[in-house]
């Protein structure tokens, strides 16, 4: 699995994590691998579902201060939130990508799971770490 496909299992986990939050990052990786039908996660798909659980209070409080005036974190998008926060998490503790990459892959991932008009909302957000 290459770091794509780990990031876009990540990301789907960090979905399912946040439509329920009281699953311990070990429940979300069984269920994802369940779910999506894998053998295994890889290691980096791993790390960044245990980073984003670990850190999501700090990582959604960042990203909500960066909203316009009015909005909150709860009005976005579940799907562009667990984007957002994968790409965040990674801008600020993975050595394995450059944050200018991990913004790119973000706007990879709105491709497939989201819609187009999202793509500049979740640049000019990330676009605020980097």
């Amino acid at each position: 699995m290459n770091q794509h496909e780990s990031r876009k299992v990540a990301m789907q986990a960090v979905y399912l994590a946040n439509q329920e939050p009281d699953l311990t990052a070990e429940d979300v990786e069984a269920k994802i691998v369940a779910t999506l039908d894998l053998k295994q996660l890889s290691a980096y798909s791993k790390k960044l579902i245990e980073g984003v659980i670990s850190d999501r209070k700090d990582l959604q409080s960042e990203l909500a201060d960066h909203l316009k005036k009015g909005w909150r974190l709860e009005r976005v998008s579940q799907i562009v939130v667990a984007i957002m926060e994968v790409a965040l998490y990674e801008i600020k503790h993975s050595n394995e990508i450059d944050a200018k990459a991990a913004v790119n892959e973000a706007l990879n991932l709105c491709d497939e799971f989201a819609e187009p008009k999202e793509k500049p909302f979740i640049n000019g957000i990330l676009a605020n770490f980097v």
